[in-house]
């Protein structure tokens, strides 16, 4: 009886170590599956981020590609409508001004093409600023020259006013905000039916 007692006891370390070396093993599965799982998570972000990179690579290049497409044509477009604005002698002072616009607007459409390849810049993390000082009477006169006929066209009248204490410089990137401008007035011009689009800079 004696002995029996004792082999029951050993028995009962024995299971109970059996017991737990069971829990163990199973808790081990569980995190050798769990492992696996997020080794195989980051295999896919892995393979996603490759796929967005090369993404990107080809919307680069065909951004860049595109730009030098348009810019062919375009110059053509800027030089002739630049002759013909010089061009006095031969022409009406309307025509004058029309030629101008014609270069304004084509001068409009080549900011236009740097600022789709400023996106891509801006995505590939190499975007940096030209800070310059920019008279405000340049600004004017790019708005004036840009908007002056839509405003005739859509019977809406259009000023532009700065306020005296501004000084008549600005320290800014020139083409950044000359392309702020020109969205709000694009919108204000869009959705404005009748009355005044003011430009007021104070």
């Amino acid at each position: 009886l004696a002995f029996l007692e004792q082999l029951m006891e050993s028995i009962g370390i024995v299971i109970n170590t059996l017991e737990a070396n069971l829990r163990t093993e199973t808790l081990l599965k569980n995190l050798q599956s769990q492992q696996e799982e997020l080794q195989k998570s980051n295999q896919e972000l892995g393979e996603k981020a490759d796929q967005l990179a090369l993404s990107s690579k080809y919307k680069t290049e065909f951004l860049s590609n595109m730009s030098h497409e348009l810019r062919t044509p375009l110059n053509s477009m800027l030089i002739l409508s630049q002759q013909l604005a010089e061009d006095s002698k031969n022409l009406t002072p309307d025509q004058v001004e029309y030629a101008r616009t014609i270069h304004a607007s084509g001068g409009y459409l080549l900011l236009l093409i740097n600022d789709i390849l400023d996106l891509a810049k801006v995505e590939s993390g190499t975007m940096t600023l030209d800070v310059v000082d920019m008279p405000f009477s340049e600004m004017r006169d790019h708005m004036e020259r840009l908007f002056h006929h839509v405003a005739e066209g859509r019977g809406l009248h259009f000023g532009i006013e700065f306020d005296s204490h501004l000084g008549d410089f600005i320290r800014t990137d020139s083409k950044r905000l000359e392309q702020i401008v020109r969205n709000l007035l694009g919108n204000a011009f869009k959705f404005t039916q009748k009355g005044q689009v003011r430009l007021h800079v104070g």
